[in-house]
């Protein structure tokens, strides 16, 4: 398996302070194999595990951002949480057809979610 883009952020990480994967498990109190299969993409990266990375290697701005984004590249699948049935409608007709929503589709609505994260 090739080496995913948390795997690649991990890495540099990791060079940057000079550890170890070893190291780096400790620190974020995970198994060395444990790391390892996320960095191969042989396992999903958990909820929260990004946020994990930040707090321990204290992690801002454009560092933070690279974690986050990678780590949701990185994953297979996602879990949803919805709150109101309007929300649970809208995530699971979301989740049947997102593999058949044309790029310009998948782009209008990635514009509508990040104009939210500007706010």
């Amino acid at each position: 398996m090739a080496t995913t883009e948390l795997g690649k952020e991990l890495r540099r990480i990791r060079i940057t302070e000079e550890e170890r994967l070893m190291d780096m498990a400790d620190r974020l109190g995970k198994s060395s194999a444990f790391i390892s299969a996320l960095e191969r993409g042989s396992k999903n990266p958990p909820a929260g595990f990004e946020d994990t990375v930040i707090k321990a290697y204290n992690l801002l701005g454009v560092a933070a951002e690279a974690i986050r984004k990678a780590a949701d590249r990185s994953r297979k699948a996602f879990v949803i949480e919805a709150n109101s049935p309007l929300a649970r409608d809208t995530a699971s007709l979301m989740a049947r057809r997102m593999d058949t929503l044309s790029d310009d589709e998948l782009k209008s609505i990635f514009a509508i979610l990040t104009k939210k994260d500007a706010k």
